[in-house]
């Protein structure tokens, strides 16, 4: 249950994100072309959305690869906490 809310968090926080830059961009259009930028940026935004989710699913079922990316993201922290000391 934690699992499903921990996606359904991530995934409402994306489409806020998803929203606002979508917005940003169509703001200095003219209306005609900005009602169409903001129907093509939701519809990219979800086509990705979606291949994303896909490869992601495949790539975790990959033995060892979280481990690995775990190793390579204590590795960049060790070094940046480094570079700030």
């Amino acid at each position: 249950m934690l699992l499903k809310l921990q996606v359904i968090t991530i995934d409402l926080v994306l489409a806020g994100d998803n929203a606002i830059v979508i917005g940003l961009a169509a703001a200095g259009l003219p209306k005609d072309q900005r009602n169409r930028a903001i129907l093509v940026g939701i519809a990219a935004a979800t086509v990705l959305r979606i291949f994303f989710a896909l490869i992601t699913t495949q790539l975790l079922a990959v033995t060892g690869l979280l481990l690995a990316g775990g190793i390579l993201l204590l590795w960049v922290c060790w070094k940046m906490w480094r570079e700030l000391r």
